[in-house]
């Protein structure tokens, strides 16, 4: 990440915090139902057992055998939850905590998961992280846009061309056609990669290169061929008012 940036991608405000890196999008339903479920399922128990002081792998397993995962190698802590109704995010960071980090009782650690930062913060620039930010309804639309950044550049490219003109947050923070149309086009690049059982976020910007190839909307391929299309209409019918 750019030392010089000010923005924080994974928890910007809140209702837009983001559990990417800690394996949520690693769930088979990818859904907003799904994950909201998932979410919901770890924070009761997490303040049934405040912290678990046995084997993390433990906790892991466990959620093993509850739960279908796309990939059985990358890790999903079962430390993440709702840190308020509408926001997901690390229920063991000292700032939910109260106070107490417990971020070391998960696979992951503090030093990691303080130090690490998702191909999106490299990939969107300042304007296209603040669009992301202000326009999205909810922690979900907003997580579709990080885990997969160059489909949002796509999207917004989209949305620019065809209402000819350029989005400025700055300018119009409520633009609620803006937001429909961003949302709208999220929603659907989220129901196409919960279509496919493949792995969605990555580590690594070459990783996310090399796997997101095929399915990121800056390419077209016959993978995405239909999803690149109901979006374009999808965006014409908002702004024609059909």
């Amino acid at each position: 990440m750019d030392a010089e940036s000010k923005i924080s991608l994974c928890q910007p405000v809140k209702g837009k915090g983001c559990c990417a890196c800690c394996g949520l999008f690693n769930c088979s339903d990818i859904s907003f139902t799904g994950l909201s479920h998932f979410l919901l399922n770890t924070t009761l128990e997490m303040h049934k057992q405040p912290i678990n002081l046995g084997n993390p792998v433990r906790d892991f397993a466990s959620l093993r055998q509850r739960y279908v995962f796309r990939d059985h190698t990358t890790f999903v802590c079962p430390y993440m939850g709702f840190i308020d109704k509408n926001t997901p995010g690390c229920l063991m960071h000292p700032s939910v905590n109260k106070g107490i980090d417990g971020r070391d009782y998960s696979l992951y650690g503090k030093e990691i998961c303080n130090d690490f930062f998702c191909p999106a913060y490299r990939i969107l620039d300042a304007r296209l992280q603040r669009i992301l930010i202000a326009y999205t309804d909810n922690w979900y639309t907003y997580s579709i846009g990080i885990i997969d950044p160059l489909s949002f550049i796509w999207i917004v490219k989209l949305i620019e061309d065809m209402a000819g003109t350029a989005i400025s947050p700055e300018n119009n923070p409520a633009d609620t056609t803006l937001a429909t149309l961003i949302n709208t086009s999220l929603m659907m690049l989220a129901l196409f990669f919960n279509q496919l059982q493949v792995p969605v976020f990555f580590y690594s910007e070459p990783e996310y290169h090399l796997h997101m190839r095929l399915l990121s909307l800056n390419q077209n391929s016959t993978h995405n061929a239909k999803v690149r299309v109901a979006i374009t209409q999808a965006i014409d019918a908002i702004l024609n008012g059909c």
